[in-house]
C-alpha cells in the first residue's frame, strides 16, 4: 500500500457557472466533470459538509495541465469565507507557473482579483498570492531550478533526509 500522488484540491465557490467561466477565462482550465449530490446522498453526509436540511451541492472537476485537477463546490447556501492561516487546516492552493511576473501583471489588471503581495523571490522560486472572486487564496509559483529538484530528485532527497537531517521524525 502506498500513496501515488496528490489527486486534487477542492474549493468552495459562490456560483458554479461563474467559477467555471472564471477559471477558464483566467487559466484555461476546462470543466471535465459536473455532478450534483441528491438529498438522499446528502442525508448521510451532514457531518462531512456541515449542512442544514434542504441544502443542495453541485460540484465539478477542472483539468489543470499535466494531470492536476481542481474540484469546485457550490452549496445552495454558503457562509462567508473565513480563511485563517494561523490555525490548523487548509490555507491555499498553489499553481505551478512560469513567468510569475507576467502573471502578476495580467492578474493585477483585473478587477475581480485581490492581489495580496507582489512577486517575491525566495530560495530560487518566484511566487505571489491573490484571492479569486470567491475569496479563496491562490498562490502562483515558479520553482525555477527547484522544479527539477522537487519533481525529479525529491524522492532521492526524501530518502536521504529521512536518514540524516530529519531522522528525528522517523524513529
Amino acid at each position: 500500500m502506498k500513496i501515488k500522488s496528490l489527486s486534487h484540491a477542492g474549493l468552495t465557490v459562490k456560483n458554479f457557472d461563474k467559477a467555471v467561466k472564471w477559471w477558464w477565462d483566467v487559466f484555461k482550465f476546462p470543466l471535465i466533470s459536473e455532478s450534483a449530490l441528491s438529498a438522499e446522498t446528502l442525508a448521510g453526509m451532514k457531518k462531512l459538509y456541515n449542512l442544514k436540511d434542504g441544502i443542495s451541492v453541485r460540484f465539478g472537476f477542472l483539468r489543470i495541465p499535466k494531470g492536476g485537477v481542481l474540484e469546485i463546490f457550490e452549496f445552495s447556501e454558503n457562509e462567508q469565507p473565513n480563511h485563517c492561516w494561523n490555525r490548523p487546516g487548509p490555507t491555499h492552493v498553489t499553481l505551478d507557473a512560469s513567468d510569475v511576473k507576467g502573471w502578476y501583471a495580467k492578474l493585477a489588471a483585473r478587477t475581480d482579483i485581490e492581489i495580496l503581495c507582489e512577486p517575491t523571490l525566495k530560495d530560487g522560486a518566484w511566487w505571489f498570492f491573490f484571492r479569486d472572486p470567491d475569496g479563496n487564496l491562490i498562490e502562483l509559483i515558479d520553482l525555477g531550478f527547484n522544479y527539477f529538484a522537487v519533481r525529479v530528485l525529491g524522492g532521492i532527497a526524501g530518502f536521504f533526509m529521512r536518514k540524516g537531517k530529519f531522522k528525528k521524525y522517523y524513529r
